[in-house]
C-alpha cells in the first residue's frame, strides 16, 4: 500500500523540519506529490474528487516566500489578515500536503458535497478551517471523496465512485470521510480534514490505519463547511500520529502550538479507563477482542485501571431517540442555509432530486415534509440528547473514569456486499447501523473522541480503538492518545526529526 517514490508517509513534523533545515523545498515536496505515479495511485483509489496541479504549485510557491502568504481577500479568503509578516520558522505547516473533504471549501475549488448537483459549484472564499491551516503554510492538494451528502459510512459514491482502502483495494475506506483517509493512509499526503456527525471521521481512520480526531462540538469554526446537521457536525482530523493531530488541532483552534514530538509521553499511571464491552464487541470475531483484550493487558500493566461496566441501562435507547432524527430533521434546514449564503439557485429538494447514490436518496429525498416532526424533534433534542449526555457523565462520575476506550467498529476494513450491507459475526446486516453503532452516541452529545491503530487482524488489516472523553478535554484526551500510542509502539510512519516552533 505504498505510493512511489516515497514508500514511507513522513509526518507533519517531518515535512517541516526538512524544509526548515533547507533539505526541501514546499515545490519540491509538492512536486513529488503531483508526479504520474502518485496521481494514478490516487485515482486508482478514488482518493479525490478534484485535484488542480495549478494551484497546489501556486500554493507551494507562496509557502516557500511567507510574504505571499499576505494574500487579498478576492484571491484567497474573503478577508484581511492581521498585519503581521511571518517567517518561515512561524508557519508550522510550511508545505504540509492536506487533503480537504470535498464538503469544505477550498477557495477555488469545488465543493461538490459527493453529490450531482453541486458538482459545478466553487466557492469563491476558503472555510474558516481551511483559512487556519493554509495561513500556517499548509498546501491543499486537493478536494477528497466521500460519502453523499456526508449521509454514509462507506464512501461508495454512485456520482464519483467508491473509495478503495489503500491496504485491500477490496475493502471499503469507511465514510463519510474516506477519500481524506485513504490518501492519508496511502502517503499521498501528509494529514488532512474530514467531517463527523456520527462516524466519519473516526470509522474511516480506524478501518484505513491512521490517527482520526474529533474535537468537541463547537471547537472548530464551520464557517464554509456544507452542513448536514447543525447540532451534531464537526470537522475533524486525520493523520499519521497523535503529535500530528496535536499540532493541526492547536492550528485550527488558535491555541497555544504543543512541544516538540520527541518529549516524553505523559504518564499513564492512576488513570482509570471504561471498557464497556455491550454492545460495542457484539459481532467481533475472537481474533480482535484477543488483540484488543491485550492491549488492555498493557494499559493494566502500566497502571491504568480498567473498568469493564457496560453502560447504563436507557443509553441505546436515548441514542436510537436522539441520534438520526436530529440529523434527519436539521439537514434540510442546514443544507439550505448553506446554499443561501453561497448565493446559489438550488434548495433542497432540487438537490435531493439528484441524489445518485439509493441509500442516500431513500433517506432524504423524502424530506422535509416525511421527515421527523417537530415534536420528534423536539424530544430529541431537549429530552433524549441532554438525557444520553446525563447517563455518560454520571457513569464516568460514579467509577471515577477519566476516559471510555471502545473498538472503534467491530470490524475491520470489510467488503460492501449488495444491498449496502456487510458481513458481522458471519451475518450479512445493513452497513449503516452495523459501522455507525460504536461512535454515534460521543457524536451525539458532542465529545471529543480519537481512535489510535492499535490492533492488526489476521489479514493485516488495520482495527481502530476509540478513545472519548466529556466536552472541552480535548487537549488532555490527546495527551491520553499520545501515552497510549507511546505504550502500545504504535509506528511513527518514519523519522521524526525535532521541529523549530512549539514548546
Amino acid at each position: 500500500m505504498t505510493a512511489d517514490e516515497d514508500p514511507v508517509p513522513r509526518t507533519v513534523y517531518e515535512v517541516a523540519a526538512e524544509l526548515a533545515a533547507g533539505r526541501l523545498t514546499a515545490r519540491e515536496h509538492a512536486a513529488r506529490a503531483l508526479t504520474p505515479g502518485r496521481l494514478s495511485r490516487a485515482r486508482d483509489l478514488r482518493a479525490f474528487i478534484s485535484v488542480d496541479p495549478a494551484a497546489v504549485r501556486a500554493d507551494a510557491e507562496r509557502a516557500d516566500r511567507p510574504e505571499g502568504l499576505e494574500r487579498t481577500a478576492t484571491e484567497l479568503t474573503g478577508a484581511e489578515r492581521t498585519p503581521t509578516e511571518p517567517t518561515a520558522t512561524q508557519l508550522p505547516l510550511r508545505g504540509v500536503l492536506l487533503a480537504v473533504k470535498d464538503n469544505i471549501d477550498v477557495a477555488g475549488l469545488p465543493t461538490t458535497g459527493g453529490t450531482p448537483a453541486l458538482r459545478g459549484h466553487r466557492p469563491a472564499r476558503d472555510a474558516t478551517v481551511v483559512r487556519a491551516l493554509r495561513d500556517a503554510g499548509a498546501v491543499v492538494l486537493g478536494k477528497a471523496a466521500m460519502h453523499e451528502l456526508a449521509f454514509g459510512a462507506t464512501s461508495d459514491n454512485r456520482a464519483y465512485g467508491r473509495v478503495r482502502n489503500p491496504w485491500r483495494p477490496d475493502r471499503i475506506a469507511g465514510g463519510s470521510s474516506g477519500g481524506t483517509a485513504a490518501a492519508v493512509a496511502a502517503g499521498l499526503v501528509t494529514a488532512g480534514l474530514g467531517t463527523e456527525t456520527g462516524c466519519s471521521v473516526r470509522l474511516p481512520a480506524a478501518l484505513c490505519g491512521v490517527v482520526g480526531f474529533r474535537p468537541t462540538t463547537g471547537r472548530y469554526p464551520a464557517q464554509g463547511v456544507l452542513p448536514l446537521s447543525w447540532t451534531r457536525d464537526t470537522v475533524g482530523v486525520m493523520a499519521h500520529t497523535v503529535e500530528d493531530v496535536c499540532l493541526l488541532d492547536a492550528v485550527i483552534s488558535g491555541t497555544r502550538l504543543p512541544g516538540p514530538p520527541h518529549a516524553a509521553a505523559p504518564a499513564l499511571r492512576g488513570l482509570r479507563f471504561g471498557a464497556p464491552r455491550h454492545p460495542f464487541r457484539n459481532g467481533m470475531a475472537p481474533q480482535l477482542c484477543a488483540a484488543l483484550d491485550a492491549r488492555l493487558a498493557e494499559l493494566d500493566a502500566a497502571g491504568v485501571t480498567i473498568v469493564e461496566d457496560d453502560l447504563p441501562d436507557g443509553t441505546q435507547a436515548h441514542v436510537a431517540a436522539a441520534g438520526l432524527p436530529i440529523a434527519l430533521y436539521e439537514v434540510s434546514r442546514a443544507l439550505d442555509g448553506y446554499l443561501r449564503e453561497h448565493g446559489l439557485p438550488l434548495r433542497f429538494p432540487e438537490v435531493a432530486a439528484r441524489i445518485a447514490g439509493p441509500d442516500v436518496a431513500e433517506l432524504l429525498r423524502p424530506l422535509p415534509g416525511g421527515g421527523p416532526t417537530e415534536d420528534v424533534y423536539e424530544q430529541a433534542l431537549t429530552v433524549h440528547r441532554p438525557a444520553l449526555d446525563a447517563l455518560l457523565h454520571a457513569h464516568l462520575a460514579d467509577r471515577r473514569l477519566d476516559a471510555l476506550l471502545l473498538p472503534t467498529a467491530p470490524v475491520t476494513a470489510p467488503r460492501l456486499l449488495p444491498g449496502a450491507r456487510i458481513l458481522l459475526a458471519g451475518r450479512p446486516v445493513p452497513a449503516f447501523p452495523a459501522l455507525l453503532r460504536n461512535t454515534d452516541p460521543s457524536s451525539i452529545v458532542g465529545w471529543p473522541a480519537v481512535t489510535l491503530p492499535a490492533v492488526r487482524d489476521e489479514q493485516e488489516l488495520p482495527f481502530g480503538i476509540d478513545l472519548q472523553a466529556p466536552p472541552g478535554r480535548d487537549l488532555a484526551l490527546l495527551e491520553i492518545a499520545r501515552a497510549c500510542a507511546a505504550l502500545w509502539h504504535l509506528p511513527r510512519r518514519g523519522r521524526v526529526a525535532p521541529c523549530p516552533y512549539g514548546g
